[in-house]
């Protein structure tokens, strides 16, 4: 068994097509957890979560609609309380999609957008997936920085890095908060960075999970095709490559994590 902890089932790419990659996932017997980026896709994701065993809903606003999209705390609050909402997010700090002549203003908004998120996991008593991504000419992690500053603060750490690709050290200031990794597809690709790999060899074995982040990043060999959940075993089974581990315990070894984090 494996668990894709990411994917974005509720997403206009898979409009015509959930149903059957969702299929073929359990076919494989492939749990995962549907993850909303707005109020509509997190609405979706409950009512697919619904329609499926083994399928489960996490809601929340991306960093990215933060300045579009005010944050509805009265519905978010209601919807957490649905036993398919395992998790709150995905939210977090992007300094990729930004207008730079309204930089301040947009990052001071998704900070804010991120602590709203973080207040209702703690009340919630839910996890929280982050999202962190560096602007288009940063080198050193400051999105990741900015992430770190801001939970730091609010003192909330039951928080999963998703899609990591940040480096060995940024990756252990996380960890000692006791949050959560998790990696996708990216570990399959020949030019994956390495310190990516670093931390893929590095991190503790129950502090790490996996995810395909659909319908975005398809592991090898489905690089440049619409990802699904089904593929999330090419992910593990770049892990086992890169650890020098077989695949069933690497499958293992992440469906227990998520079990635990997710309380599944």
């Amino acid at each position: 068994m494996l668990i894709d902890t990411h994917c974005h089932l509720s997403f206009k790419a898979f409009n015509s097509g959930w149903q059957e990659a969702a299929k073929r996932a359990r076919d494989k017997d492939i749990a995962m957890i549907c993850v909303g980026a707005a109020k509509e896709t997190s609405e979706k994701s409950i009512t697919i979560a619904e329609a499926r065993d083994g399928v489960f809903a996490s809601i929340g606003l991306h960093p990215t609609h933060a300045e579009d999209e005010a944050f509805d705390a009265a519905w978010f609050s209601e919807q957490a309380d649905n036993p398919k909402v395992v998790a709150i997010g995905e939210t977090g700090i992007d300094h990729y999609h930004l207008d730079e002549l309204k930089r301040d203003v947009i990052l001071a908004k998704q900070e804010e957008v991120l602590r709203q998120h973080l207040s209702l996991a703690k009340e919630k008593d839910l996890p929280v997936i982050l999202h962190s991504r560096d602007g288009a000419a940063e080198q050193g992690g400051e999105a990741y920085e900015h992430v770190y500053r801001v939970i730091k603060e609010f003192g909330y750490f039951k928080c999963v890095l998703h899609c990591y690709g940040g480096d060995w050290e940024h990756a252990q200031r996380f960890l000692s908060l006791g949050c959560m990794i998790s990696f996708t597809g990216i570990v399959t690709y020949k030019n994956a960075s390495e310190s990516l790999r670093e931390v893929v060899k590095r991190i503790p074995q129950d502090r790490y999970m996996v995810e395909t982040d659909s319908p975005y990043l398809a592991p090898e060999p489905y690089r440049g095709k619409q990802n699904e959940p089904s593929y999330v075993e090419y992910v593990a089974r770049g892990i086992a490559e890169i650890r020098g581990q077989d695949y069933d315990t690497v499958a293992s070894q992440t469906t227990e994590n998520a079990r635990k984090f997710f309380n599944l």
